[in-house]
Parts: C-alpha cells; structure tokens; sequence
C-alpha cells in the first residue's frame, strides 16, 4: 500500500461519514425516512444497492477460492439462486411494493390480521431474523474480513494495541473494529438513506477495482505461450475446473448436486426476503420495484461473477500449490494492480464491509422497533422517538454481533442449519400470496416442522470423509427437509381452513393478486400467467449471456457468442414487456 491508496481509503470513509451527515435530518423525522427511505427511491438506486449489499467483504474472496478449488461449475451454488431471484422480480415486487408494509415481518399482520397466532409469528420472526440471523452474518463476514486485511494491508497480527485501556487487540482487529464504527455511525445518522447512497460509491469501486483486476491478469496470462498453454501447465490444474456443469453422462455426486440446486434451492429466495424487500418497499413506485430487481439481477449475475472467476481460475498459474484457496484473490490483488488502483480495490473491499454492516444494522433495527417495541411495547410514541430507539438498538445488535464473532466455530454450525431452515420455508412463503386457506397457524406449523426435521437431518445425515474426501450432505438435508414440510403444511390448511377470513378478503382487496388460489374471496382474474412467461424469458436471457460470456472468456468461440446471439434476440419481447411494466 503506498500513499496514493491510503489516500483513496481515507477518502472514500471521509464520504460515508459525510453522507451520513447530509441525510441526518431527514431521516430523524420517523421510521418511514429510517428504514425505507420515505418510499422516494428510483429503481436505480434501489437495485443497485442490493447488488452492493450482497457484496460483503467475503463474496469475492469466497467465488474466486471456489472456482479455483472446485472449478466454474462450483458456482451454481449460488446461480441457482437466479431463478427464483427472477421471479421475484417478475412476480413479487410489484406486490411488495402495492402491500406498503414497512418490513418483510410486518407482512404477517397485513397477510393474517390481528391474532394471537399472528403475535407470536410476527415476534418470532423479528427477534430471529433482526437480531440472531443478522448476528450470525456480520460475525461471519467480521471473520472473512480478517483474512483479507491481513494479506491487501500487510498487518501483523502479533501487534497489540491497547483500547482506551480497558483490553488489548491486534492490528486487524482494530482497523475492523474502526471499520464497523464508521459504518454504525452513518447508518445510525442518516437511516437507509445513508446505506442506499454509500453503497453506490462502494459499487463503483467494487467494479473498477475487480474489473481492473480481471483485465490486468487475463491480459497478462494471454501474452507469451498464452492462457490456456499457461493454465495446463499449471500442477494444480485440471479440465474438470473449466466445466460449467457436472458430467451429466454419468451419475454421480456433484449431479445430484446440481440437480437439487436447480429444481428446490432457490424456492426460498423467490418471493424475496430481508434487504432486499426492504429495497423494493423503498421505491417509488411498483414499476420502480420491479426495474430495481431486474437491474440488481442483471449486475448480479452477469456483470459481477465472472472477474471473480477469472481471477481465481488464474490464481492458479501464478500461486500453485497456496493451501488456503480463498487467499486466492487478495494475493492477485497484491501481485497485480499498481498503486492507485490497488487503493480503489482495497477501498472496495473495505467499503463492502461496512455496506454488509450498515445494512443488517438499520434492517435489524427495523425488525426490532417496527415489528416489536412500537406495536407491543409503547405504541403511542412519537414518530422520532422511535428513531431514537432505532439508533440504540443498532448500537445494540453491533455490540452483539462482536460477541458473536467470538463464538464462530459454534455459529458457523448454526449457519447451515440456517441454509436448511430457510429451504423448507420457501413454499409456504412462496403460497401464502396465492391461496387463501394459508393462514398464521399454517406457516407457524411449516416453522415448527422446520425446526425438527432440520434438526433431525443434521443429526441423522452429518457430512461423511470417506478416505480423507469430506462428502458435505447439505444439498440432501435442503431436499428431505423441502418436501416433507410441504407435505405437513399443506396437509394442515386443508384440514383447518375452511373458509376465507375477514384478514384474507381485505387482504384481497389490497393486493387484487385473484386466480384459482382466491376463487372462494373474488373473481379477478390472475396476472400469474404473464408473470411467469416473463419469468421464463428474463431467466433464458441472463443464463445466455452469463454462459455465453465464460465460453467466450476462455476460448470456446462458437458456442459462446451462439449464446449471446441468442440473448440478442430475446431482448426483443423482452423490451416490449418492459413497456407494459
């Protein structure tokens, strides 16, 4: 690092506490300026802050370590998302938005009505979501970070400094601890408001100094004997790692993999969820809401992945043989990108970090205040009172989550179990806006069934090492836990609904969403259809141009701008949707 970087990190943290600052006022005036930006955002900023958000610190760190280690097909883990991401943005945002709730949670009263049932879901939910889960994410993302200042600031972790003489820590841990400071700071100052603009400047940096990255070392790997004669040399090289799918000629492990990832995995992401509805219920518009979705999965998933990729598949000519693959990316930084743009490209990474931790700050400040002290504790205040809570509970939940950094190997645990739970809710959350007889027992009794098989996969299907090979049985457990809480939930509204309630035909009469599932509550027709064709189209365009875009990148000519020929011309119905929107 020499001056001119330090300077663009100083720089860049000098901007986030200044828009923190510009926007203090207007978010002090109540909760609808704190957490959803007084529903004034325009679908550029709003889809571009998600895409910054799901850009933690660990994102590259984890792509890049993966490609290297388990090749290009590694990444449908996170691909598969895609579909159900698309259909969020096809199908639900417009209906986040129309519903005009302030968080995702507070969904459950708009959905079900008042109620004993609907208290305890909704306090559930709150307390589980706002503070355990977004514990649980900033202390992994905390520990990511460490590996990456150690390496891009050259810290030695053996310097101990003492903190206003109450304890000692290290030199990582202090420029992290100062980090989170910075990013409760202005996000406690100025509300979303402060997050949605800040993640814009992180977005560019990301960008520049990835895209930078990628270009320098593919240029650099293209010269002499060139990339792929470079690449086979390599001793930790082998075909499999530039496959985009698993054999599919032959059963095995990895299919099955893919399969489950394809056909289950992403249900929990399509009706959206966390941030990422708070984003939509902070648009201006429902048209505003869908553009934002669909331009956060356009940089999601295909302007993003690939310099991470590249980065990491590359990695393996110039550091064979490092033991830690998610070393991969920071060490390219190091050896790559001269002064300057490695200030950009640090600046990024650290400016991810405090994206990540400002947003499950105000998020779980959200959860906490609007889903639980102002309904249940004093729901008189005054509208900046609960801002004044708000801001206490940030500093709450930032306290909490460096204890939990603390626990990681037994939060870690906690983590997957995580990843099983969410899977087998994706149906009821996925129904409870198309038919009527889902109701707040419903998705209690889907949360209860979730909690008990998940816990029992876990117990009965742990990971296997079979000659020092670990088989991870996640994909298995995701499958067995889906299905059978399907099986459950359904089975139950059936025999408990009998008819519609007063909640579910005002709930109707708000969101007019109609089709076969409310037949019993109104004759409007159903908008589905058309949401799921344009689901479809959107889905073949993104999965074109980011295949289409790797076969390219490494060599396979004729198959890879088939694939963008073929985009092209899906552009075109594509476009004229986009005119109806």
């Amino acid at each position: 690092m020499t001056t001119i970087d330090w300077v663009i990190v100083a720089f860049y943290i000098v901007i986030a506490i200044g828009i923190g600052a510009w926007f203090t006022k207007r978010a002090s005036r109540g909760t609808s300026d704190f957490f959803v930006a007084g529903r004034s955002l325009g679908w550029f900023v709003a889809g571009t802050s998600i895409v910054a958000t799901t850009f933690a610190a660990d994102t590259p760190v984890f792509v890049a370590g993966m490609s290297r280690a388990e090749g290009i097909s590694a990444n449908w883990f996170w691909w598969s998302v895609l579909i159900g991401q698309v259909a969020t943005a096809t199908i639900f945002a417009k209906l986040w938005r129309r519903s005009e709730v302030l968080t995702d949670v507070e969904f459950v009263q708009f959905r079900y009505g008042s109620g004993t049932y609907t208290t305890i879901l909704r306090l559930f939910k709150s307390l589980f979501n706002g503070v355990f889960f977004n514990c649980v994410v900033m202390a992994a993302v905390t520990l990511a970070m460490v590996k990456v200042t150690t390496v891009l600031l050259d810290l030695n972790p053996d310097n101990w400094y003492s903190v206003l003489g109450l304890f000692e820590i290290n030199s990582t841990w202090l420029v992290l601890l100062t980090l989170g400071t910075v990013g409760l700071v202005y996000s406690a100052l100025s509300g979303l408001y402060g997050v949605v603009y800040t993640d814009m400047v992180q977005f560019v940096l990301a960008m520049v100094g990835s895209i930078g990255l990628a270009v320098i070392a593919y240029l650099d790997a293209s010269s002499g004997e060139g990339l792929m004669a470079k690449l086979q040399a390599s001793p930790d090289f082998n075909g499999d790692l530039l496959q985009f799918f698993p054999r599919f000629t032959e059963l095995s492990w990895p299919l099955f993999i893919f399969v489950v990832y394809i056909m289950m995995l992403w249900w929990s992401s399509a009706p959206g969820k966390g941030y990422s509805v708070q984003r939509l219920l902070a648009t201006r518009s429902e048209r505003d809401a869908k553009l934002a979705f669909l331009w956060y999965a356009f940089l999601h998933y295909v302007i993003r992945p690939w310099p991470w990729i590249v980065v990491g598949i590359l990695s393996l000519i110039y550091f064979p043989g490092i033991e830690d693959s998610e070393t991969a990316f920071p060490l390219m930084i190091d050896h790559f990108l001269p002064a300057g743009l490695k200030g950009v490209m640090v600046a990024a990474m650290l400016a991810a970090f405090m994206s990540t931790i400002d947003t499950h700050l105000n998020w779980g400040a959200s959860y906490v205040v609007n889903d639980v002290y102002e309904p249940y504790i004093n729901p008189n205040a005054p509208q900046k009172h609960y801002v004044l809570i708000a801001r206490a509970t940030m500093v709450v939940i930032m306290v909490l989550a460096i204890i939990a950094t603390t626990l990681i190997p037994s939060i870690l645990d906690a983590f997957k179990f995580i990843g099983v739970f969410f899977a087998g809710l994706g149906t009821v959350l996925i129904a409870r806006w198309f038919w009527w007889r889902v109701n707040a027992k419903t998705e209690i009794v889907a949360l209860a069934s979730t909690i008990i098989i998940a816990s029992l996969t876990l117990k009965f299907l742990p990971n296997t090492t079979v000659d020092g090979v670990t088989k991870d049985l996640f994909t298995l457990r995701v499958l067995i836990t889906t299905l059978s809480v399907a099986a459950i939930w359904i089975t139950f509204a059936f025999i408990t609904s009998k008819s519609p309630t007063q909640a579910d035909v005002a709930f109707h009469e708000k969101m007019q969403i109609g089709g076969k599932g409310w037949y019993k509550v109104s004759a409007v027709q159903s908008k589905l259809p058309e949401g799921i064709v344009e689901w479809l189209l959107v889905m073949a365009i993104l999965l074109c141009i980011l295949l289409g875009t790797g076969k390219v990148i490494f060599h396979e000519w004729g198959i890879g701008f088939a694939l963008l020929a073929v985009a092209s011309v899906l552009l075109i119905p594509f476009i004229r949707s986009l005119k109806r929107a």
